[in-house]
């Protein structure tokens, strides 16, 4: 019976994640357009994919950063080919995604240091994702705002499929050719994603080109060192190319006092530890059950396995170095706002801060389940760790029951987006091209429906981005609404 009780609550945990992160994918599927999100379709739709993408080139104002071509061509190229279906999956395709990039890294680097059950991985895996997307400081933007999922998850999803490749190479015998071939494309798509994400990413394979320098020597850096340089390099290029697009000249329009290069450090170092700091007290809880659950998984998950011994030193060093770079990425995601608008970065753009916390202290956590279960033998350990286990799952059961109660909301949002959907097409089949609308409360998602909270569309007809999307002369909202 003791020996069952590690997969038994594993078993039981992979069920509670896996039923969150499904919750979450299916209210995706009530969600449609807002905000930017019409910018973007209705140049696709004017213009196509190529030549809505080549609006990078474009100095004139379009409603949104032409300079972030990624950001354009995937939001593009959605609308062109699956329409308002692809945005409604754009939740389930980012889970699905980013858990299979999160776990195939997760896999590359046990299988250089000891092997853990795949129940056990898959659990972590799931469990990180859940509370990261949980806990965000905007849940709404970063996983069904089509214009706030790509320039943030993605790019942490391209990103972590990088990561995968980079250390896969670590685990082959002699390196993949083909690996640095298609590494190389998903580096520059990446880094077109939006500055923030851009910086974090370069960033972070920064440091790992530089570990792998540093341990030169050693088999994993000879095997991946050539696979993470054309990562650094073409995250480099893309950049570079955001930099330099003709696009940013709406910047200069926006009378935005950039800060100086020198004041930046220090700024994004305030920020950072701003931001973990109120992390950290806003949502004690939530952290807790994070690392608690996680450190009894390691307990669980190590004590019937011939890990090799975690030395008190070597436990010191690495609880060291992951704190650092957990600190270091933290801070380069701070630096983009911090130059331009001497400011901490929105809500969506913490979230990244949000994932590399969580994932620093998930590791951390991990170490030290690692180094109790190696020194402490009794049984009682067993029983104590699936105790504080079966508790941290009690807690997240609870939070999916807090998801699925704005499930009702999510109906609501879509139920009034498709009659007025309906309205304007009624409209235009009766040639009438000036048309009046309701307007969607989206106060409870924070994020703008086709008209902002005042200005001309209150008002007056407004030739905005959903009226060139649906092709009309103009909208208003609805006289009694207003």
């Amino acid at each position: 019976m003791l020996k069952r009780i590690p997969s038994l609550a594993i078993l039981l945990g992979n069920i509670v994640a896996f039923a969150g992160l499904i919750l979450l994918a299916y209210l995706g599927f009530y969600n449609r357009y807002w905000a930017d999100d019409w910018c973007y379709s209705a140049d696709a739709r004017q213009l196509g994919t190529t030549q809505a993408t080549l609006q990078y080139f474009n100095p004139e104002g379009t409603g949104y950063s032409s300079n972030r071509y990624s950001l354009t061509f995937f939001s593009a190229l959605t609308e062109n080919t699956l329409g308002m279906f692809g945005n409604q999956i754009f939740a389930t395709l980012t889970i699905a995604f980013w858990l299979v990039g999160i776990a195939w890294t997760i896999y590359n680097i046990s299988r250089l240091t000891h092997s853990i059950s795949f129940g056990a991985l898959l659990f972590a895996s799931a469990f990180l994702l859940f509370y990261n997307l949980y806990i965000s400081p905007q849940r709404f933007q970063i996983l069904y705002w089509r214009s706030g999922v790509l320039p943030y998850s993605t790019a942490i999803v391209f990103w972590l499929i990088i990561l995968g490749f980079i250390t896969h190479q670590m685990t082959r015998a002699t390196p993949a050719k083909w690996i640095p071939y298609v590494v190389a494309p998903f580096a520059f798509l990446a880094a077109g994603l939006g500055e923030i994400s851009c910086v974090f990413l370069f960033s972070g394979t920064s440091i790992l080109l530089l570990a792998a320098w540093l341990a030169r020597k050693q088999d994993w850096a000879k095997k991946s060192f050539q696979t993470i340089f054309i990562a650094w390099l073409f995250l480099f290029l893309g950049m570079t190319a955001l930099i330099i697009s003709p696009s940013n000249a709406r910047i200069e329009n926006m009378g935005v006092e950039r800060n100086s290069l020198l004041a930046v450090p220090a700024l994004s170092i305030r920020h950072a530890v701003d931001f973990i700091l109120i992390s950290l007290r806003t949502l004690p809880i939530p952290h807790i059950i994070f690392i608690g659950t996680l450190f009894s998984l390691s307990i669980l998950a190590t004590k019937n396995t011939s890990a090799s011994p975690l030395t008190l030193n070597r436990l010191l060093l690495l609880l060291a170095f992951a704190t650092l770079i957990t600190f270091l990425l933290v801070v380069s995601i701070q630096a983009p706002s911090a130059y331009f608008y001497s400011a901490t970065p929105d809500p969506r753009g913490k979230s990244l801060a949000r994932f590399t916390l969580l994932a620093g202290l998930g590791f951390i956590a991990c170490l030290g389940g690692i180094w109790t279960a190696q020194k402490l033998t009794k049984n009682w350990l067993t029983f104590a760790s699936a105790l504080v286990f079966l508790l941290g799952l009690a807690y997240t059961a609870r939070s999916i029951t807090l998801i699925y109660a704005e499930l009702p909301g999510f109906v609501y949002r879509a139920q009034i987006w498709d009659e007025r959907d309906a309205i304007i097409e009624s409209a235009k089949e009766q040639g009438i091209l000036l048309v009046e609308v309701p307007v969607i409360d989206t106060a409870d998602i924070d994020t703008r429906d086709m008209f902002g909270s005042r200005g001309k569309g209150w008002t007056q007809f407004s030739l905005n981005c959903a009226a060139r999307y649906y092709g009309v002369d103009g909208l208003k909202v609805q006289a009694d609404q207003q």
